[in-house]
Order: structure tokens, then sequence, then C-alpha cells
């Protein structure tokens, strides 16, 4: 019996399987573990959440899943205590019943205590993982070394866990709408963004020799309906949108699993959709890793096996279905090899073949990635009159429970539960000392009040407006009256899924601070920024809007009887808002420092570029000048505007930012590189990426609505909207000067603009070159073919300008 052993054991390993043996070992054994086949070496292979930290219930349950009575003192039973654990941590957040809440609380703790007991089995001492910042907070860095290093030490968690596929990692999917339950997780409303960033985290994770997960491929971007809803999304939106993050994990990422989503796209459910899992991921990209179905998304195995889906979770899962599918030859026998054979060769990459890399927790890498990530992805987003950063000889008064603790990871498989969280209140009081440091109320002779209220983000479910939670909202309306009232300072702390309504609030709050959903060291970051210890550099990595109903989805979003339609197409986030000139309560990219910058000078080194030669470069630069008293980071963006475009574009959009470190009254040159992929758009009628010549604006500022430089470059070339030999005669006569200049090419033949016009009674829709070819050529007399021929290139060369 040949066991596999090395890539060039697979083919013959799968040789030997029967047709049932393969579709199980294409189907998980458990929740959480693939299918294990001692006879032919295949080992079972440990998939697990998730992109923010080790998902501990799922953990728990996977090791436990096989045994007896696992509950509490005999209660419940294992699958209740789990499924329950992870959503107390929302209801906590949603109960506004205090004493409900509390003993939610108590009985949560009884269970983390249990689990932690009963884990020293499987895991030294039941030690509990680090919480990571999520998707939206590494969005809001625009940093990709410290997303780099946040990956690396989950990674490295997760060789002390023993898992070999860390699912969602990352979770690409776009900030469709601010509503959209894991908004959170995503890491922007903008691809380039996304794109950019997302696969240092695949880098990171897999530099420790565990196996990334990027999903959900694609347009996963509600909750509501999220099983069955069906997206109609325009081709161009997929392309220019909603795949630019997933082709970007896998291209420079190297990224080696992909999950499918539930959702349908077009009428297809994505595991069974092989014009996405084959023709784009595949054959389009070169992705040679598998792909993995979200839990239960493989509604149809056999035509998820036919599609691309290569590998179907969770197990234990009957697969009659398959093998009466290749009995009746709906299946062919090697659609199955083709999956395994693409899963065998990445099961002899895992740790538990190869070996971990990492056996014991390394806390402080953890602590340290944890820290950094939050500190550059903070946003500070108002700071009235230098309210912050606050005096260490301030009093200063803590409102509201998130204050003590934050949220530190959203609900569902993003949740982490750890035991190594940090307190705002009391990293406050060691930074400031305790007797300046009051919780609870406001104080008589306090300087400052700091209100903490949150939204959690809930895989599942997505959010009913852009609303506070209830008591959050209360309460934060009537300290920041109080405090006004008593002259005090007053800073808000946003600890949120994603934006929310501040019109109740925002005239209020001389400071304003979104810390996101921050991770574990979310509380120490907040209280360094507080005072100074560190100056904040995040920006947004989503739109602001002023109110729910100014946004591009809104009166269509989460659709209606399980169908949504995708009517902004490619005109999403700051794109629409910029289109339909609507002004955001703050824009995509900002965010303030505690010093100034100044950014201007800007440079070309060619103001021309060839639209059809992707090897040409223009180099843009710009000198940024800390003009301010303390060290900070700029973040300088790049967007790109198509002045007059045929194909209608957003106004502008980005396409490259560079993060600056400056000392006071320090200056740099900031350079980016312009090729013609950077000025393309994708053109879903020639089914292909267009770089339309014309004038384009190189725009750079600190924001989406703050351009401090302009520069135009001109693309010439071959235009794909020019007047071409293919353009009717229809089309020809109404766009200006085209048949006047025409004309000029067939001198002394008899053929006037009159003469066409009169043609197109008879032939609208003739094409230019058949007309030329078989009407004007034949009458150009004193020529030979070759001239002939040469005539009619540079005939077509010149009308091209015309569109």
């Amino acid at each position: 019996m040949k066991k596999l052993s090395d890539k060039q054991s697979v083919k013959e390993v799968i040789a030997q399987m029967t047709v049932e043996e393969k579709a199980k070992a294409l189907t998980g054994e458990s929740m959480f573990s693939g299918m294990g086949m001692e006879k032919y070496g295949i080992p079972a292979v440990r998939f697990l959440d998730g992109g923010t930290g080790i998902n501990y219930f799922q953990l728990y349950l996977e090791c436990f899943v096989r045994n007896h009575d696992m509950s509490v003192d005999g209660g419940a039973g294992l699958f209740d205590i789990t499924s329950e654990a992870q959503v107390v941590p929302m209801l906590l957040e949603l109960d506004e019943n205090e004493e409900a809440a509390k003993k939610a609380e108590e009985k949560l703790q009884k269970e983390v205590a249990f689990m932690k007991e009963k884990m020293k089995a499987y895991i030294p001492d039941g030690v509990l993982p680090g919480c990571f910042p999520p998707g939206i907070l590494f969005g809001a860095t625009w940093d990709r070394e410290n997303i780099y290093e946040a990956g690396k030490a989950l990674g490295k968690e997760c060789g002390f866990y023993g898992i070999d596929v860390l699912l969602g990692s990352p979770n690409v999917n776009i900030h469709r709408d601010p509503l959209g339950g894991r908004v959170f997780e995503g890491y922007s409303e903008d691809p380039c963004l996304t794109a950019k960033l997302a696969p240092s985290f695949v880098k990171g994770v897999q530099s420790e020799g565990v196996i990334a997960n990027v999903k959900h491929f694609a347009a996963n971007n509600q909750e509501t309906d999220r099983r069955t809803v069906n997206e109609m999304i325009p081709e161009r939106a997929l392309y220019e949108i909603y795949f630019p993050g997933f082709k970007a994990c896998v291209q420079e990422g190297g990224c080696k699993t992909v999950m499918s989503s539930y959702n349908a796209i077009n009428g297809t459910y994505s595991a069974m959709n092989g014009w996405l899992l084959t023709e784009v991921l595949r054959d389009e990209w070169g992705f040679e890793g598998f792909v993995v179905s979200d839990w239960g998304g493989a509604y149809d195995q056999p035509k998820a096996y036919e599609a691309g889906n290569d590998y179907d979770m969770p197990g234990p899962r009957s697969v009659d279905t398959v093998v009466q599918a290749v009995e009746n030859g709906e299946l062919d026998e090697a659609v199955l090899d083709r999956a395994l054979t693409r899963y065998l060769n990445l099961v002899l990459e895992m740790p538990i073949v190869v070996g971990r890399k990492n056996t014991e927790m390394d806390y402080d890498y953890s602590q340290k990635a944890a820290y950094n990530a939050a500190k550059e992805g903070i946003v500070l987003l108002k700071n009235e009159n230098g309210t912050l950063p606050l005096n260490k000889e301030e009093k200063v008064c803590f409102i509201g429970e998130k204050s003590k603790r934050f949220i530190e990871s959203g609900g569902g498989s993003a949740n982490v539960r750890t035991d190594r969280s940090t307190s705002m209140v009391s990293c406050a009081e060691q930074i400031a000392g305790a007797g300046n440091v009051s919780f609870g109320k406001i104080e008589d002779g306090a300087d400052a009040v700091v209100v903490t209220v949150g939204v959690i983000g809930q895989e599942g479910f997505d959010r009913a407006d852009m609303e506070l939670e209830a008591k959050d909202k209360k309460l934060l309306e009537e300290t920041l009256a109080q405090a006004k009232a008593a002259g005090k300072k007053t800073i808000v702390i946003l600890n949120v899924c994603g934006p929310v309504d501040m019109n109740s609030f925002i005239d209020n709050a001389d400071a304003v601070l979104c810390v996101f959903i921050p991770g574990m060291e979310g509380g120490r970051v907040t209280a360094d920024i507080l005072y100074g210890n560190i100056n904040p550099s995040g920006k947004l990595p989503i739109t602001f809007p002023q109110k729910y109903e100014d946004g591009p989805t809104y009166g269509n979003f989460p659709g209606r009887d399980q169908e949504v339609w995708y009517g902004e197409g490619i005109f999403v986030g700051y794109r629409y808002y910029d289109q339909r000139d609507v002004a955001p309560l703050f824009p995509f990219g900002h965010g303030l420092s505690y010093t100034q910058f100044e950014i201007g000078n800007i440079k070309t080194n060619t103001d021309k570029i060839e639209a059809n030669d992707a090897s040409g470069v223009v180099e843009v630069s710009v000198t940024v000048k800390n003009t301010g008293k303390m060290a900070g980071k700029e973040v300088v963006q790049l967007y790109v505007a198509h002045k007059d475009p045929t194909l209608p574009k957003p106004p502008k959009e980005l396409k490259d930012f560079q993060k600056v470190c400056l000392e006071p009254g320090e200056a740099k040159i900031i350079t980016f590189a312009i090729t013609n992929k950077e000025l393309q758009s994708y053109d879903s009628g020639m089914k292909k990426w267009i770089t339309e010549p014309g004038v384009y604006e190189l725009q750079i500022g600190n924001s989406s609505r703050g351009i401090k430089a302009v520069a135009e470059i001109e693309a010439t070339g071959y235009n794909p909207y020019g007047v071409n030999e293919k353009t009717t005669l229809g089309q020809l006569v109404i766009i200006p000067g085209a048949l006047e200049k025409l004309m000029e090419f067939c001198p002394d033949t008899g053929i006037t603009k009159e003469s066409i016009e009169l043609s197109i009674l008879f032939a609208s829709t003739g094409e230019l070159g058949d007309y030329w070819k078989r009407i004007i050529e034949p009458l150009l007399d004193g020529m030979n073919a070759q001239q002939k021929e040469d005539r009619y290139k540079e005939m077509l060369k010149v009308m091209n300008q015309f569109h």
C-alpha cells in the first residue's frame, strides 16, 4: 500500500483509492478537522478561525466533540455551552438589563474557566490565545509592515495550538454598506487599500509554516440571508471593486487556500460557480492551491467539485450523492482526482506533515504585534483647540464600562476570548497616577471627561441602523451635556465595528478618537495616545457619512426576498460621495495628528505615458514636511482622476500611498510610480482592462477630500473607444468633425460628406473599414497596393482620435 510521502506519491495514492474514499478524503471528518486516512498516510488536517486570534471555542469544540458529558457541572451538553458562549459577548453589549448582563458574564466566566481546565489535556495549562485587531483596524493603519508582524504573531500562536490552516487570514470582503455585520472583519471600502495591505497578513501567517486562507470568495457583503441571497452584481464592479483584494492575496501574498462564500453571484452560488472558482481564480489569476467551502456552503457536492470547490467542510457528511454522481456518469471521477491532487499537494506543506515551527507561546511577540497594529490604526477624528493630548497633571474622569475593557473582538467566528486584555483606565492610572484618574462619574475638580461608547459587529446579523447601543447613546449624551455645562474638556472614544451616527453628540465632543475594535492591547494603546506617549496616525479605511441615508446603498441593502441588486456598481464608498457631491462627516483617508504636515512641490519626470505599453512609468513626487512641534506620521495618498473618460469613472480613485514618519521640521520627498495599470478600467463589453488615452490628474493629499497637490499627465496611443475600422457610418456621422477629417484622406475620389450621409440612409450599420475598402480605395487612382494600404492605416490612426 503506497502512502502519502511526497508530491510524487500523490498520484499513486489517489490511484489506489475507491470513489467513496476519494469523496470522503475531500470531506471534513469533524467540525474543524479534515478527514484522516491512516492507511494512505493522509493526516487529519486542523482548520480553525481566525484572523483576529485563535477561536478558543472552536478549539474546545474540536478537542471534545467525540467525548461524553463535557458540560459545566454536568448540565447542558457541549454544543449548547459552546454556541451559547459565542453569543454571550454580543448579548452583553446589547442587553440593557444590568442584572441579566451580570449573570451572563458570570456564566461565561464559569464556562471559560471550565474550558481552560478541560483543555489542559490538549493545551499546556489551558492557555488562552491572544486577541489581535480585525481587518477594519488593519485597514486604518495604512501600514504593511505592522500587518505582516500581526500575521506572523498569529502564525506563531497557530503553531502552539496545532493549527494547520488558519481560516479568514484574511477576510477581504469590501465594506459595501456600513451596516454589514462583518464590516469589522474586512479591510476597507476601497479595493486598492485592501489589495495593498492584505497580502502582508498572508505573508506573515505563512512565514510561520501555517497555511493562510483568504475569505469569502466573493462578495460576502451582508449577513442577512447570507446562505441564500442572490447578489446581482455588474461584472465591472466585481473586477474593479470586489475581486482585487482576493487577487492580490493570491498573486502577491501567495495565499495557498481560498474559502468560497455562501451567497450566489448573478444566480449561481459561489461554491458551485465554475466561472468564479475556475475561470477567474485559476485560469486568470493562476491560483494553484485548494478551495474550501464555507461551513455547509457546498450545497450541491458534485456541482461544487465540478466548479472547482475542492474541499467540503465541515464533517461528518454523507458522500453518497458524490458516489452516485460518478456512477451515473454525471460527475467525472477525474474531477475528484483533480481536487484531491490539489489538496494532498498542499497537505504535504502543512505543519502536521513537515513539523511545527513553534510549540511554545511567544507572549512578548504577540503583545508587541497587537500593540503596534493598534498604535498605527487608531484614528483621531476630531481635536478642537488641542484638546488632546492630555497633560499628566490634569484630573481626568473616565465614564462607561467600556473604558475599563473595550470590545476587543467581534462576534462569531472572529470572536476571541483572551486573558491578556488591557484596560484604558488602569493604563491611564499608570501614566498619570491614580490620584489624577477617576472612573464612573464626573468629579467636581475634573479637567477632562473621557466617555467610551461602542457597537459590536456580529457574524450572522447585520446592524439595524448606524446608532450606538441605546444605553451607550443615552450615557454619552447625558455625560457630554453635564461635562460641557461644567466647563470640562470632553473626549469621546468610539469602540465600534464601523461608522456610527454622530449627529446627536459631535458638537459637544471636543475630541473624538475612533479605536474601532482594537484587540487585547487596545486599552494600553489608547491610554498612550490620550496622554501623548503616541502620536495617532491612523486614517479611515471607510467613509463616515453624515447620515446613513447619504450612502450609496441606501434603499438597496440588504435587498428583499433573498435578492439584492448592486445598483451602485463601481460607485462604492468615497467614489459615490464624490460622484454625487455629498459631503461626508469624515471622509475616506481622514485622520488627524498631534502635529501638522504640509504636502506640496509636486513634480513628474514626464507628462506622457503610452496607454498600451505596460513598461512605461511616470514618477510623481511630492515633498512632505512636519511643520509642527511633535514627531508624527502622515499617510500620503495618491489618487488618479481621468478628466474626460468615455467609460463612466469615479471622480478619483486611490492608486497608492506611503506612510512616512517625520521629526519636527523634517521634510522628505515621497515618490510614486504610475504605469498604465493605474490608469486602467475594466470594460465588461470588451471583457478586458482598458487604458484609455487622455488627460489624467495625479492628485496627492491626506484624504479623499484633502487633496494638496495636483499634476497632469497624458496617456497616448490607440484608443479602443475611438473611431476604428468597426465604427459604423451611422456612428461616424454624429461625431463632430469626423467626416470632415475622413474627407482629407480621399481627395479627387468624388466622395463627399454629403454622399456618405446619403449612403447612411441605405446602410447606416455599414462599417468604416468595409466602406473604405469597398468604395473609397478603388477610387484612389495613381496609388499602388502598398500605398493604398499605407493610406488606410494612416487614416485609421488619425480617425482614432475621434470618439
